[in-house]
């Protein structure tokens, strides 16, 4: 059986980090603090949220505490959520079956996502996935298992669901970080830089 782990952000969905850092930046009580949030390095906090370890309600406790934010929790909730608001890729839903027919194509072969995600930005997106949510054969979010790539536990926890093995499986992936710890596995990947080329792969 093979195995293809699609990633969601920078690949299916067009995301912009810098969004939701203006937006953070914008809100009322912001204390001016550096706000680390990119694909590649992101706050501690930030981390432990998208892998589940902070409730919603004490995330938010902790970003007023870092960065001094008085505004209401549905702003704070739409700062955090800006990153989403370019939605789908408008080939996303082709990629995806582009990837159905060359790489998943038996009956036996599994086609997954799995994206580093916190509850509120699963909240906003769930709607406008669906597409591709539902095209795929499981959807894993980091905030439900509890892992968060590029640990190591993470693309285990999925292959081990998967009834899969490493050397059987393909990332692909927006994320250097993502790629080598997933390379160092013994997992295939494919590193996106343009996730427009998906479709000719």
């Amino acid at each position: 059986m093979a195995l293809t782990i699609l990633d969601l952000g920078g690949v299916l969905f067009d995301i912009d980090f810098h969004r939701t850092c203006r937006a953070m930046m914008s809100l009322s009580g912001y204390n001016g603090r550096d706000i680390m949030f990119g694909v590649e390095d992101q706050d501690p906090v930030f981390v432990a949220y998208d892998r589940g370890d902070l409730p919603t309600s004490e995330f938010r406790d902790r970003l007023r505490e870092l960065y001094g934010f008085t505004c209401s929790d549905k702003d704070l909730d739409r700062a955090w959520c800006a990153i989403l608001d370019n939605g789908l890729f408008t080939h996303a839903e082709a990629t995806v079956a582009h990837i159905r027919r060359t790489r998943a194509s038996r009956t036996s072969d599994r086609l997954v996502i799995f994206s580093n995600i916190s509850e509120l930005h699963y909240l906003d997106a769930r709607d406008r996935c669906a597409p591709v949510f539902n095209a795929v054969d499981h959807v894993y979010l980091s905030f439900v298992e509890r892992v968060r790539k590029p640990d190591p536990a993470a693309f285990l926890h999925v292959c081990a669901a998967e009834g899969a093995d490493p050397s059987d499986t393909l990332l692909i992936d927006d994320s250097r970080a993502n790629c080598a710890g997933a390379s160092a596995l013994g997992i295939q990947v494919v590193h996106v830089t343009d996730p427009t080329i998906l479709t000719t792969l």
